[in-house]
């Protein structure tokens, strides 16, 4: 399983990481800090990302679209609101910050949880 960490506060990047790769032993976790990175990232395959939605480069919203179409489970992690996630995306997990260990763990569970989805990458 690959994961993408999109958070440009390293100390929240690094506690997400810790807890994705304590729950998922496996993972190649990748963490970036802006949208350009995310999207360096996700030129592969992504099948998991966590990503804050305010970035020091902008909203992550487009790269979540594209994440979801291409076939990754996508999870906010944010200190945005929910209200604030345009129409489409509203299907995505959503944890605010401040969170806690469980609810990136039970977010985790979830989404391994789904059936598998078709992946395109062509649009990323």
């Amino acid at each position: 399983m690959r994961v993408l960490i999109l958070e440009d506060q390293a100390i929240v990047g690094l506690e997400v990481e810790a807890i994705v790769r304590a729950r998922l032993p496996g993972a190649t976790v990748t963490l970036a800090a802006t949208i350009r990175e995310g999207r360096d990232v996700a030129r592969g395959t992504v099948d998991l990302a966590l990503l804050d939605i305010d970035v020091a480069d902008g909203k992550t919203y487009e790269l979540a679209s594209d994440l979801d179409r291409a076939g990754a489970r996508v999870i906010f992690v944010s200190g945005s609101t929910r209200a604030d996630t345009p129409q489409g995306l509203t299907h995505l997990a959503f944890i605010s910050k401040p969170f806690s260990h469980f609810e990136i763990v039970r977010a985790i569970e979830e989404a391994c949880a789904e059936a598998p989805r078709a992946r395109r990458t062509e649009d990323l």
